[in-house]
């Protein structure tokens, strides 16, 4: 009757660790979701950065403080979304 029991539970475990799973958990998809929005955010402000240097209304220093800002939120914010399995365009 244990050997029942055990085979029992040892079937239900390998049947739940093979079920197909959705890629991404509910909880991931509003965090990609939520990802992508700060990334299309930081890419705005970044074209906007040199687009005010590009009218002459920031110096080159301005621009450069700024670029240095968002380049490493925008590489985290990046690599989070690479590695939830987000396949990113390349930009120009």
């Amino acid at each position: 009757m244990e050997w029942l029991v055990l085979l029992s539970v040892a079937s239900l475990t390998a049947i739940y660790i093979c079920w197909p799973h959705s890629p991404l958990p509910l909880e991931s998809a509003s965090e990609v979701e939520r990802l992508r929005d700060q990334r299309n955010n930081l890419l705005e402000d970044l074209t906007e950065i040199n687009a005010d240097y590009a009218m002459g209304r920031i110096s080159n220093d301005e621009r450069t403080i700024g670029r240095q800002i968002i380049a490493p939120k925008l590489r985290a914010v990046t690599e989070r979304l690479r590695d939830l399995g987000e396949t990113l365009e390349v930009l120009p």
